[in-house]
């Protein structure tokens, strides 16, 4: 089980890239093109993760508060923590824990930086899913100032490519919370291998994956056996 402090890293960085998802930074005039390079290097990476929305596989991750299983088999999704579950179907979002479950149907699923939040709650500091991390690349890829190192590694048994991103700030001068460094690595298949990342405030988080398989046992998708499940109009 995570801690409360594990709980709030993650729900920081799950709903910083959730924003980067919707929207990135606001852009001035001229500076894009001070970001090409940066654009470039990343693009690969990109178009990596962008692979994982089509992929059946179940990957293993190690966080900073213990291991947590994503399972995917479109258009099926779950993370899996423990007896701490979160299940995202075509007909229903079910997130469970303690034997306790709430099931509320897709239409009405929260989403954004609520939906990064249920997220974190379950799967613990640190966790990203590819859609996320991939919010956090296009976004550091329009930065300005940024600068981007590459390396090919082997992890959880996975050739993966992997970027190291610093000097990310906010071209409108904020001082709110985001991640100013990150290093990222993706398989070629586009699973997210592993994430590491650090904010402007001093929050830390990271996952590597230690295991991967190219098949999904069917019944991630379903409440842990004996579950209670609730149906409600939305999660809470």
């Amino acid at each position: 089980m995570t801690t409360t402090n594990s709980r709030r890293t993650a729900a920081r960085f799950a709903a910083i890239a959730a924003a980067a998802v919707l929207g990135g930074f606001s852009l001035g005039c001229g500076i894009i093109q001070n970001a090409v390079d940066t654009a470039n290097t990343l693009s690969e990476f990109s178009d990596r993760l962008g692979k994982a929305a089509t992929l059946t596989y179940t990957a293993e991750y190690k966080t900073d508060g213990g291991t947590v299983t994503l399972a995917q088999e479109p258009p099926n999704t779950a993370v899996i923590n423990g007896d701490q579950k979160l299940i995202f179907t075509a007909e229903a979002m079910t997130i469970c824990d303690a034997g306790e479950c709430q099931q509320a149907p897709s239409a009405a699923a929260v989403s954004g930086t609520a939906d990064a939040n249920l997220l974190a709650s379950v799967a613990g500091a640190g966790f990203l899913t590819p859609e996320l991390a991939l919010g956090l690349v296009a976004a550091a890829a329009i930065v300005p100032g940024s600068d981007v190192s590459t390396s090919e590694k082997e992890i959880g048994g996975v050739d993966s490519l992997c970027a190291d991103v610093t000097g990310i700030k906010d071209p409108s001068g904020s001082d709110e919370e985001m991640v100013q460094e990150f290093s990222v690595c993706v398989t070629e298949d586009g699973v997210l291998a592993s994430f590491s990342g650090a904010t402007n405030t001093g929050e830390q988080a990271s996952i590597e994956m230690v295991a991967f398989s190219d098949s999904v046992d069917a019944a991630a998708f379903e409440p842990p056996a004996g579950a209670k499940v609730v149906d409600v109009t939305a999660i809470q």
